[in-house]
């Protein structure tokens, strides 16, 4: 299926695309969360170019999840062994393990990450036309869940190859905030290591290049590294297991930790959860359902709510 970019009509120098995270998500979706957005700008609301990404309709995506079912139990059970509890090991992995398939499948992982790129190409034709040039141009990027995975991804190939014509220094394109939220980047990242050669085209996933995570960059001719984010942003909770907190526990396997990011872990105190009996009782419904966990006040894994405890930083970053 064809990708169409969205475009907007710039009346300041600001844009915000908001990238959300697993679900099967439509142009429509969110909208709630697209007004928390305006909210938070107040004033300033009509100055910032708002865009969202819906991928969830390219390339048959959970046709290609289906197909790729055999190895989605294969790595779903690596992260279960990968969690050191023996109470939640097998729940939180099949909770979570959604997050894993993409990276199973080169045609999904792909076609997201070309559509990603020309959504951003998009934004910046539209600054273009309307009088702001690239360099002046204030880009920002808050993406949830699996969404980080994909703008890692995105963001990694902008900055290597120079074909996509959105590099930091040869096209000064360069984005003032990414905030991710919930980021499973760094537990993608050890289960693929894990899996090994199974994951197919392990040479185009940017998720496991290196010896560790990185904020993408373009090499000069002279050596100098250009980073393509001003802004590199890590926000989780800490009973978030997506975002690498087991039951307020953080594993250095799984929690997204980048040099040069600011990094907050918010505490979440559900008031109908106070064991792991509580939470691994919800986990299972919510599986069983395909809901949202019925935790209270919140599930500890909503974007929203992540939105609504950091409005003012967010107001500040995209502001600034």
């Amino acid at each position: 299926m064809s990708f169409t970019p969205q475009s907007r009509n710039w009346s300041g120098k600001r844009a915000v695309l908001l990238v959300h995270g697993i679900g099967n998500s439509r142009p429509g979706d969110y909208a709630d969360l697209l007004r928390s957005v305006e909210t938070l700008l107040g004033p300033d609301r009509d100055d910032v170019a708002l865009y969202q990404l819906f991928y969830d309709h390219i390339n048959d995506w959970f046709v290609q999840k289906t197909q790729a079912g055999a190895l989605l139990g294969q790595a779903t059970r690596a992260l279960a062994e990968r969690i050191d509890d023996p109470e939640l090991g097998e729940t939180l992995a099949g909770y979570i393990g959604d997050i894993l398939w993409p990276v199973l499948s080169t045609s999904a992982r792909s076609a997201v990450r070309e559509a990603y790129l020309a959504q951003l190409k998009q934004m910046i034709l539209d600054g273009e036309t309307a009088g702001v040039p690239v360099r002046r141009q204030q880009l920002t990027i808050i993406a949830h869940s699996l969404g980080c995975f994909h703008t890692y991804e995105a963001l990694h190939h902008a900055a290597k190859y120079s074909s996509h014509v959105l590099q930091p220094s040869s096209h000064e394109v360069r984005f003032a905030n990414v905030v991710y939220m919930a980021s499973p980047v760094q537990l993608i990242r050890s289960v693929a290591e894990q899996l090994g050669a199974i994951v197919p085209n392990r040479r185009w996933l940017e998720t496991v290049q290196g010896d560790a995570l990185h904020i993408p960059f373009e090499t000069r001719d002279d050596g100098k590294e250009v980073q393509s984010v001003r802004n590199w942003v890590s926000i989780t909770g800490n009973l978030d297991p997506v975002g690498g907190h087991f039951f307020r526990k953080r594993a250095d396997w799984a929690y997204m930790q980048v040099d040069g990011q600011q990094s907050f872990v918010d505490q979440q105190f559900p008031t109908d959860v106070t064991s792991k009996t509580d939470l691994l009782a919800r986990l299972r419904q919510s599986r069983l359902t395909g809901e949202a966990p019925t935790i209270s006040p919140q599930d500890p894994h909503a974007w929203g709510a992540y939105i609504a405890r950091h409005t003012t930083e967010l107001r500040d970053w995209i502001l600034a």
